[in-house]
This record gives structure tokens, C-alpha cells and sequence, in this order.
């Protein structure tokens, strides 16, 4: 996808736009929304504060430098003021149409891609199979994706390859002998 972020588009502006945008969407699963109203002062320390449109609910999420350095190098919005306080949406036009456009840049890098299908949505879904494969708890997900844990149950928390593998060594852990050595032990101390 960063590869047809790279070539998406006829100019520099369009192509920074659309890495930035997929490298945010990757990284911190918000909404496309959410991404095309970020403001400035949401990215700090290393870190983007996350305030869902959805929940209002408030997360400070570390990012990777290539996360930053995406949002560095982007131009200011095509018809923003000098100090503009967002990274993609100029403050001028609605709310509504800045989110249609990122929506259409996406769709294009999607296609550009070979990504068939391709929604911003998946993006979520990534970082919440990724979150609980490496052993988050489903209210780690709801807290980092703005929702509830029930809803994290009923789309998020399905079957993976690497999630079962994960289960797997948990539950060799937990029937090692050096387990099953110490539960015989505090039966005889009882």
C-alpha cells in the first residue's frame, strides 16, 4: 500500500497526503474521519493523542518515527491559512467533504494497490487482532479503538493463525511440569 501511496496521484502533495494517511490509519486505527480532522496539536512526544469523534474517549498512543516523519513532511492544505492547525483538512471547507476526500484518496490507493475490497475499516481490524495476539485484553482494544469490549467480542476478537499460536503456548505454560510441580506442592503444604 505505501508503494501505491508512492505513485498514487499526479503530484508530491497527493502522494505525502496518502502515505500519511495510511501510515496513521496502520498505526493508531482511527476512523477515516478522525484522521482527516487531525489537528496539529493532537501529535506530540512521539505520541498522537487520540479523541474519537465516535466516543469522544481519549488515548494517547505512542507511533512510529515513520508515523511522524509522514506528518512532518506534509504541505499545508490547499487553501488552509499560514498557521493552519490541522494536517489534512484546511478548516475551510466542511467537516463532511474533507472526510469524502480522504475517503476517495483512499479508495484510489486501495485500487492503485491491488488491495480488492479495500476500506479503511480493515486498518482497525489489524490493530485489534494484532493488540490481542500479542496478549491485550479486550478492554485494551475497546480503550485504544474507542468502543466497548462487547463490541470487540463480536467483531474483533475472532480466530487468527497467530492468535491461536499464542493460546497454544499459554496453555502449554500453563500444563508444564515446573505448573503441575507447584500445584502438588501446595497440596501436600495444605
Amino acid at each position: 500500500m505505501l508503494a501505491a501511496c508512492d505513485a498514487f496521484g499526479r503530484t508530491n502533495y497527493e502522494r505525502r497526503r496518502a502515505r500519511a494517511m495510511v501510515l496513521l490509519l496502520r498505526f493508531t486505527a482511527l476512523r477515516i474521519s478522525d484522521v482527516a480532522t487531525l489537528a496539529r496539536d493532537r501529535v506530540r512526544d512521539g505520541c498522537v493523542l487520540l479523541h474519537t469523534q465516535k466516543t469522544g474517549g481519549l488515548v494517547l498512543l505512542p507511533v512510529p518515527t515513520e508515523v511522524l516523519d509522514a506528518l512532518n513532511a506534509l504541505p499545508t492544505p490547499r487553501g488552509a491559512p499560514v498557521a493552519c492547525p490541522y494536517f489534512f483538512w484546511n478548516g475551510v471547507t466542511s467537516r463532511r467533504s474533507v472526510i469524502g476526500i480522504a475517503e476517495g484518496t483512499l479508495a484510489s490507493v486501495f485500487k492503485k494497490s491491488g488491495v480488492s475490497k479495500g476500506k479503511t475499516h480493515r486498518f482497525r481490524h489489524t490493530l485489534a487482532t494484532e493488540i490481542l495476539v500479542k496478549g491485550g485484553t479486550e478492554q485494551d482494544v475497546a480503550d485504544v479503538l474507542g468502543i466497548s469490549p462487547a463490541n470487540v467480542r463480536k467483531h474483533y476478537a475472532k480466530w487468527t493463525p497467530a492468535r491461536q499460536r499464542r493460546i497454544l503456548n499459554l496453555m502449554k505454560a500453563v500444563h508444564s511440569g515446573t505448573f503441575l510441580a507447584q500445584i502438588d506442592k501446595e497440596a501436600v503444604i495444605q
